[in-house]
């Protein structure tokens, strides 16, 4: 289980494979960073987390789905360096006091954390059978979103909005 690239059977997982993890000390390791990181994101601005987290999971999935290495993703890292692209970039994208104060923590974290300070160099092939590519792609697709965000936004809103009048009229 988990995302399979170029493959029928692996579409599902661009949606389940953040939720799926090798064993406890991966879920666990990734849990710490998803509250640390998606808290920064949530304080940032509670009603766009939904969206940002979305966009980041989808579209990074998706890449990796598309251009991947013939093995199986699982994890929530791909999300997390999401996070941690979106946190660094928007305060360029934002130039807003608030922003920069978000990239500031985040720097914080990433380089007083000496596990994912370490981890932060896994955007590169340096671990046999850790999921790099998966982790420069969440990066990158966090920038994306930084850059993109309104737009992204609109379109959750949208989903949302559908997904709340289909359910109403199925009731």
């Amino acid at each position: 289980m988990g995302l399979a690239p170029r493959t029928l059977i692996g579409l599902p997982g661009i949606l389940i494979s953040p939720f799926l993890h090798v064993d406890w000390q991966h879920l666990e390791g990734n849990t710490v960073f998803y509250f640390i990181f998606g808290g920064l994101v949530f304080l940032r601005e509670p009603s766009e987390f939904g969206a940002i987290t979305g966009a980041i999971a989808v579209i990074s999935g998706s890449v990796i789905w598309l251009i991947g290495r013939p093995a199986r993703y699982v994890g929530a890292s791909g999300v997390l360096f999401g996070y941690i692209g979106f946190l660094w970039s928007f305060a360029y994208f934002d130039r807003n006091l608030s922003s920069v104060l978000m990239l500031v923590m985040t720097l914080m974290v990433v380089v007083f954390t000496q596990r994912f300070g370490h981890t932060l160099w896994l955007i590169l092939p340096i671990r046999k059978g850790m999921a790099w590519d998966g982790h420069l792609v969440g990066l990158l697709t966090g920038i994306f979103v930084a850059r993109h965000l309104l737009t992204l936004k609109g379109w959750f809103d949208q989903l949302i909005d559908g997904l709340n009048r289909l359910g109403s009229s199925l009731t």
